[in-house]
């Protein structure tokens, strides 16, 4: 453990910036909900009302978990709690990976083990940063909804969720560290058990079994209840498998060389002869990553297109209700199977944003690492290069959205009537991957960053921001993409002009990274 407290003070350092401004970030989406709907339901009644539409609503009950209390605080969790519990759980991945798996790709790590460092130090200093982090994230949660007035006793048990969850993924991360030797591997595994865990809650909610629940992360903080019956024993599971995955990290690091992990790498052939060229050798690196999306796609579209055959149609009485139609569907007509059918898919467009964007900065990855200098050295201009990498940005989410819509498909019974549902999102998607290129092309040191907060922007601005900060969906229409594609599954009629635009902005933002890459020095 020695030099344990000098690389603690090394992570703070580099993390003082991000964490507290998410932490304010999740506080915000928690207290900012429940603020508005201390302003918009002024009446116990109006709240029991809107409790009562919303557990008809089989659909939202799926995205958002069951309704506990029917109170403004118990309502303001039931809306924003998944959401914060993911965003949580996602940063854990991103921290502890950036501080133990990122460190040794880099070399960083190599030379600080040169020095007088013990060979638990940077595991124990990333767990401690990253944990720490995870319960001032539960503290200001529960702080900020007691400020607003509301049950202490709820308010903490609220915070102790958001806490248990990331700190179940900060240990899943720092085990998935040691499995692996490549950081984008060891946050794609990490976050392959934070899909699991959401889908397995989503389909227990989406079916009423309270056993199912208790067998995911995310189900186990919706069973704390907080505000109805604070249960903070639904947590213990968390803390078990929390030491458990923690006990099993320090386990292998104990067995495993620096730089290696557990699971090797298979060497590839001492020749290649069909890498003939930067699309051939693009296809090598991103096969692994496409093949891994097609899979979760094909999976999440066929559980999620059975759960429409059981969505009931609930009476259009309601305040809720009608807003949840008028947002969700353009026709009179369009039933709530329909409505909960393109929310799916809009779901499905606003996840499948993080496909390009993870390919573009392979592009990155390459270039900051060397082996981009080594191929530009041989016959090969810059943008044949960028090109083949292009290719999967740009048709990696059509093949994935494809599947998922032929899923759905499948699964509710017209193999292709979901189908324009999901690949109506591609242009949406398609702009995040020209934002990713041009922010490559011309800030390259930045591309990373300024990426996934594009990605953050785009998921919380349209779906969660928007409507707690009270701007009103046209408004919102302006800086998100996604809410402009037409509803073509609830009613609406196919529009060319958003599609054309879409596209249009895709390829000016990819014209203006390829021009900057082309002119610019590798760095």
């Amino acid at each position: 453990m020695h030099g344990t407290w000098t690389l603690i003070k090394l992570a703070v350092r580099r993390e003082r910036l991000t964490t507290p401004a998410w932490i304010l970030l999740l506080a915000v989406l928690a207290a900012g909900q429940a603020s508005r709907y201390a302003q918009t339901f002024t009446t116990p009644q109006m709240v029991a009302d809107f409790a009562r539409e919303m557990t008809a609503n089989k659909a939202l009950t799926a995205f958002a978990g069951q309704v506990y209390s029917p109170t403004i605080a118990g309502m303001a969790v039931w809306k924003n709690a998944d959401a914060i519990y993911t965003i949580l759980a996602l940063i854990a991945i991103l921290t502890i990976v950036r501080h133990t798996r990122a460190e040794e790709e880099s070399g960083r790590a190599e030379l600080i083990r040169a020095g007088a460092v013990g060979r638990f130090a940077p595991l124990t200093a990333a767990l401690t940063v990253t944990g720490v982090s995870m319960l001032l994230a539960g503290l200001v949660t529960a702080l900020s909804m007691a400020k607003l007035g509301f049950d202490v006793t709820g308010s903490l048990a609220f915070g102790a969720a958001v806490t248990g969850i990331g700190l179940v993924f900060t240990a899943v991360g720092a085990l998935a560290a040691q499995l692996t030797e490549g950081a984008r591997t060891t946050v794609g595994l990490a976050a392959l058990g934070l899909g699991v865990s959401y889908l397995a809650r989503f389909i227990a909610d989406g079916a009423g079994s309270t056993a199912l629940k208790w067998a995911t992360p995310h189900g186990w903080a919706h069973l704390v209840q907080p505000y109805a019956a604070n249960s903070f024993a639904a947590l213990l599971p968390a803390l078990a498998l929390t030491l458990i995955a923690v006990a099993a990290a320090y386990r292998l690091c104990a067995r495993r060389d620096l730089g290696h992990g557990v699971i090797a790498q298979r060497p590839g052939p001492a020749h290649a002869p069909r890498l003939t060229s930067p699309l051939a050798l693009a296809w090598r690196l991103h096969k692994g990553l496409l093949t891994g999306w097609s899979i979760g796609y094909t999976v999440a579209g066929l559980v999620l297109g059975a759960l429409a055959l059981s969505i009931p149609e609930v009476s259009r009485q309601g305040a809720s209700v009608q807003e949840f139609l008028n947002r969700y569907t353009a026709a009179d007509t369009a039933t709530m199977t329909d409505a909960y059918l393109w929310l799916i898919s809009l779901s499905l467009g606003y996840v499948a944003a993080l496909y390009p964007l993870l390919a573009v900065l392979r592009l990155r990855a390459e270039e900051s690492t060397g082996r981009a200098e080594l191929l530009l050295a041989h016959p090969v201009s810059r943008l044949r290069w960028a090109a083949g990498h292009l290719v999967f940005a740009l048709a990696g989410p059509v093949v994935i959205l494809t599947l998922a819509g032929l899923a759905m498909g499948i699964a509710v019974g017209d193999p292709l009537g979901v189908l324009p549902g999901t690949l109506v999102q591609v242009p949406a998607v398609w702009v995040l991957a020209g934002f990713a290129t041009a922010v490559f092309g011309l800030l390259p040191k930045a591309a990373a960053a300024l990426s996934w907060a594009a990605f953050l922007f785009v998921n919380l601005f349209g779906e969660v921001l928007g409507p707690i900060i009270g701007i009103d969906y046209w408004i919102a229409k302006y800086f998100v993409p996604f809410p402009n594609l037409p509803m073509v599954l609830s009613g609406e009629g196919f529009a060319a002009g958003p599609i054309l635009i879409m596209t249009g902005l895709t390829a000016a933002l990819v014209a203006a990274g390829l021009t900057a890459l082309n002119r610019r020095a590798l760095v």
